[in-house]
Parts: structure tokens; C-alpha cells; sequence
């Protein structure tokens, strides 16, 4: 006979970029499933809720980075579709699926927690269902950073204004940027400074217009890099390109079709026009030393 007993402690969220506030559920959750002897779950979702109702969010990471990050945190992630769950009123969710389906023994949340259908139920109502169906209710208390508590939408809008410090500090680790590898017109290479151009998920949250120093993983090595993100006004771009010029890399190997992670670390300028392409390849110049000092004074 299959054993039915409550053996999980479960955090529910979407979890997106797995700031320093999620890691606060996800090390509560961890310590109440070590000290129950029980398995520590964390429940998400492929994309945020708002995505799949009309008023989509720009990601901090891409889904499978997410979920494979989280499963670092817990015993095993549980990744429910939205639509799966969205009509179930509250009492549904917490009978159905916490209790029924994951055998949660213990639920640990932030204090903002909603959930159910119209998002009705709030930490107030889990409180009252947990304390009725013997479920262990645990709220955590937001965290704060310099006084400012910590949550996705603060680091999004960091990061779109280029403070890619302060975006640093709510994450706890350097914010990222992904995208393969493709072909691009070769204005870099004709500069003096050939660049790797990305294609990026334009479900993926884009940093505001500039150069950044940054850090650049493929092929399981690292490279400091002078990244761009910018519509090219100098040669009357009109598209957003980002492009990333890496320092010391390997001039013969071809990256076509690979993909990049870009760490960020600090914006260097904002976007500008120049009045030419010996102008703009100067200030290129300017900004590749910039990014070479900047790492000569940190360590990994």
C-alpha cells in the first residue's frame, strides 16, 4: 500500500533570478525538511503567472537556467504548469495540491504570498487552511537591502537603468545575459575590435543601452569582455544589437551558433552617436582598457 503520509517541506514561487530573497524561503525550506527528516521541495512554474494572463514580465534568466539553479537549493523542483492550477480556488490548491499531491508536511512562503483563483487567498487564508488540515505554515519576512526590500521588479528596474551595482546587491551575484552566437555585419572586426553578437530571447529582460564590463563564460572557459547593448547610431542603427568584444580570446575559434553567458558587472557609459568611425573606434579603445583595468582590480 503506497505510503500517504505528509514527507515534504515545500516553497512555492516563480523564482525568478533566485534573489536574495527567494533564497531566504529556499533556506528555510531546507532547514525544516533536515530537521523533520523530511525532503525539501520547491514548486514553480515555467513562466510567471502574469505571462500566461496578458501582462507578461521580461525574465531575469531563462527558464531552464531557473529551474536547474533551483534544484542546487532543494531536494527536487516541481515545475506545475499555470494553467493547470489558476481555477483552483485556494482551499483546491492547498487540498489538492499541497496536500494531495506533494504530501506537504510544511509550507514556507514570503508574506506577499498569493495564490488560487483571482489570487483570493492570501497568507491569512494558508494560515487558517494549514491550521484546519495540519499543515505547517511558515512565513518569511522580506529581505532588505540597504533599506530596500528585495524583489524581482526593483531588480529589473536596475538593471534596465544600467545600475547593474545595485541590480548585484538584491541578487547577491552579478546579473546575466544570454544569447547565442550569430552573424553579424562585421562592424567590429572592422573597427579594430571584433565582437561576438548575440541573439538574445526577447522573453529576456535587456539591460539599458551602454558598455558594460563584463564576464564572459563559453566552452567551460571565462574572459573579461567590453559588452554593448545599443541601436548603433553612428551607422544609423535602428535595432537593438548586443554585442560582446572579449578580451584575449582565441582570434581562430569560431563561436557561430554557441551559447554565451555575459556576467555584468558595472556600465561603463551610456549609449552615445559619434560623429565618425574613427571617432567611435577611438572611444572603443577607450572602453576596452576601461574594462581591462576594471578587472585587473578584482578577483575571482
Amino acid at each position: 500500500m503506497a505510503d500517504t503520509r505528509p514527507h515534504s517541506a515545500i516553497t512555492i514561487g516563480t523564482f525568478d533570478g533566485i534573489h536574495l530573497g527567494h533564497r531566504a524561503l529556499l533556506q528555510r525550506t531546507r532547514e525544516i525538511a533536515k530537521g523533520h527528516e523530511l525532503k525539501s521541495l520547491a514548486v514553480t512554474f515555467p513562466r510567471p503567472p502574469q505571462n500566461y494572463l496578458g501582462r507578461p514580465k521580461q525574465l531575469l534568466m531563462p527558464s531552464e537556467k531557473r529551474i536547474a539553479l533551483l534544484a542546487q537549493y532543494v531536494d527536487q523542483v516541481v515545475v506545475i504548469e499555470f494553467p493547470e492550477i489558476q481555477w483552483l480556488s485556494p482551499r483546491e490548491f492547498v487540498t489538492g495540491i499541497l496536500c494531495e499531491r506533494l504530501r506537504a508536511a510544511a509550507v514556507v512562503v514570503g508574506r506577499n504570498f498569493r495564490f488560487g483563483r483571482s489570487r483570493k487567498g492570501n497568507v491569512s487564508t494558508l494560515v487558517e487552511l494549514g491550521s484546519e488540515l495540519g499543515l505547517d505554515v511558515q512565513i518569511v519576512d522580506p529581505v532588505l537591502v540597504n533599506g530596500e526590500q528585495v524583489s524581482s521588479t526593483a531588480i529589473r528596474k536596475a538593471i534596465q537603468l544600467g545600475d547593474i551595482e545595485q541590480a548585484t546587491r538584491l541578487l547577491g551575484d552579478p546579473p546575466q545575459l544570454w544569447g547565442k552566437v550569430i552573424r553579424g555585419e562585421g562592424q567590429g572586426r572592422a573597427l579594430g575590435f571584433p565582437t561576438a553578437n548575440l541573439s538574445v530571447d526577447p522573453e529576456l529582460l535587456m539591460p539599458g543601452e551602454g558598455i558594460y564590463a563584463a564576464r564572459v563564460f563559453y566552452r567551460n572557459e571565462s574572459r573579461a569582455g567590453s559588452l554593448y547593448i545599443g541601436r548603433r547610431p553612428t551607422f544609423n542603427g535602428t535595432r537593438t544589437s548586443v554585442e560582446v568584444h572579449i578580451l584575449e580570446a582565441d582570434s581562430d575559434k569560431e563561436l557561430y551558433g554557441e551559447e554565451l553567458a555575459v556576467q555584468l558587472f558595472t556600465r561603463l557609459r551610456g549609449e552615445k552617436r559619434f560623429a565618425s568611425a574613427e571617432e567611435l573606434q577611438a572611444q572603443i579603445r577607450t572602453d576596452v582598457e576601461a574594462t581591462r583595468e576594471f578587472f585587473s582590480r578584482k578577483s575571482f
